[in-house]
């Protein structure tokens, strides 16, 4: 058995290694892995991968049950967006593809085709440094809208095999105090926390489930949203979270080899794969129609463009329970990958789609904006500091305090609440976002101080300054000092790497003394 274990690991680990070489998820390559054992006879005859599966599934429901905040629901026009969005693309696919199967089973594939990856949407945002965003912020708010209808779907589809028995599960309310109580001790020690928070998922929320006739993954959801509130709930979700593509391992290499792929699967799977452009087209003109700008609302869609992992746990489900055919199970898992492919494409460079199709998807803008994306001033500032982080902050209270005129942006929106709070002249602004610079009133500017996270970030502000007509000093802090050459025939006048500027003030500390 571990000789075998050992063997599926390996592959995995290959074509995890080539997919992430390829910039796609690695989950999609660990469903080629198992595709590839099933159809060379190394399958799971002996059901080793069941256990592992259904518990990585579990924590990963868990974990995202901890982040569905009741705040979530306070954002009312994100809420008609997703009702109607969900209502509309449901519709639509349940003319538009043709699905064998029942009609009320039809309607539930349907309704979970309109959820999104919350893995892939969030891990994008990760990379690009936007989770925290406007657009960002609005994304997964979005995906946790998507997140309770999933429940919902999970609900529905168990709601046969409930028993009396199931009236017990009342009762975990009045432990959830203790189990509060004992998460808090534990959170000292994050070993402790990390096995404390598995055991909540798997104990009380998994496990008491089956025993009345649900699921485990309906159970640990559950179990994870009714801890949302407690202290613990968002360091013990990034836990577990940061953990999702080794506790689906199991899952996704058991989807693989249950996969029987052929022509007419993949035909299939292609058209399904081009109705996301209905369902992001939708999305689109229903964000514009609540005042986003074009840039925002497409950042959110591109964000959004692929298939929910809830669908394969879904139609895993349905499948064992003999609810839907091995054909259409092949289908939607043939399609959720392919999607898992084009939407992380889409997603490592939605900056630069973005810029090509501005001037085409600007024309669908409101000539009201939303509130937080109103055109920027700088007022009567002398000096703009683009990226509030450790550098830029230090720079911003070292001018600051020579009474010298500074604004401070930042798209980190965590990080313009905490300068607001101390006092700073800081605004939310995405870099970029080539609209920020169009529409940026200079006013008496006459130093722009580049201190955003990426070499990219850095390099597109300096060529948007100029372009929009800042003839001040344009200085950006560098991270290696081979970014020099590229910044200055972009259009910066200095650069300092700021190790360098450390060392420099220690030397002069030191001699002086």
């Amino acid at each position: 058995m571990m000789e075998t274990i050992l063997f599926w690991m390996t592959g995995a680990l290959i074509f995890g290694l080539i997919c992430k070489y390829l910039s796609l998820p690695v989950a999609a390559g660990f469903i080629a892995a198992g595709y590839c054992f099933g159809a060379a006879s190394f399958g799971d005859k002996e059901g080793i991968l069941t256990i592992p599966s259904e518990i990585g599934v579990e924590l990963l429901l868990f974990s995202l049950g901890l982040k569905i905040k009741p705040s979530s629901f306070l954002n009312i026009d994100l809420i008609i967006v997703f009702l109607v969005h969900s209502i509309a693309v449901a519709v639509t696919y349940f003319f538009l593809i043709d699905l064998e199967a029942e009609p009320s089973m039809k309607i539930l594939l349907c309704i979970a085709l309109t959820l999104s990856s919350t893995i892939i949407a969030s891990k994008s945002l990760e990379l690009r440094l936007e989770l925290t965003s406007f657009h960002g912020r609005l994304s997964i708010i979005f995906l946790v809208f998507q997140d309770i209808l999933a429940l919902l779907l999970l609900l529905y589809s168990t709601s046969g095999n409930i028993s009396y028995e199931a009236l017990y599960l009342v009762f975990i309310l009045f432990f959830i105090p203790l189990i509060k109580k004992v998460l808090s001790k534990l959170r000292s020690t994050d070993e402790l926390e990390l096995i404390g928070g598995i055991l909540v998922a798997l104990l009380p929320g998994a496990f008491l489930f089956k025993i009345v006739g649900l699921t485990g993954e309906l159970g640990a959801l559950i179990m994870g949203i009714l801890l949302s509130n407690h202290e613990a709930a968002e360091t013990l979700s990034k836990k577990i979270w940061s953990l999702r593509e080794i506790l689906l391992l199991a899952f996704f290499i058991s989807l693989g080899m249950k996969l029987k792929i052929d022509g007419q699967t993949i035909m299939t799977s292609m058209i399904i794969l081009g109705a996301i452009i209905v369902k992001a087209t939708i999305l689109f003109l229903l964000l514009n129609s609540f005042k986003l700008r074009a840039y925002t609302s497409f950042l959110i869609v591109i964000s959004l463009a692929s298939y929910s992992e809830f669908l394969l746990i879904l139609t895993s489900y349905w499948q064992q329970e003999n609810l839907i055919a091995n054909d259409l199970f092949n289908l939607m898992v043939c399609t959720v990958c392919l999607s898992f492919v084009i939407s992380s494409i889409l997603n490592n460079y939605a900056h630069e789609i973005y810029v090509i199709l501005e001037k085409f998807l600007i024309r669908f803008e409101r000539s009201k904006h939303h509130p937080d994306e109103q055109p920027h001033t700088c007022g009567e500032a002398n000096v703009m500091i683009v990226g509030m982080g450790r550098i830029g902050t230090a720079i911003f209270k070292k001018i600051h305090n020579n009474n010298i005129k500074v604004v401070g942006f930042d798209a980190d929106t965590d990080c313009v609440k905490q300068h607001l709070s101390l006092g700073r002249r800081v605004t939310y602004a995405d870099a970029e976002d080539p609209g920020f610079w169009s529409k940026l009133r200079f006013g008496k500017l006459d130093h722009i101080i580049l201190a955003t996270p990426t070499l990219h970030s850095q390099n597109w502000s300096v060529l948007q300054a100029r372009k929009y007509g800042f003839a001040g000093k344009i200085i950006v802090p560098i991270r290696t000092l081979g970014d020099e050459n590229l910044l200055k025939n972009s259009g910066a006048d200095y650069t300092y790497y700021p190790y360098e500027a450390t060392a420099d003030g220690l030397k002069e500390i030191l001699l002086n003394t």
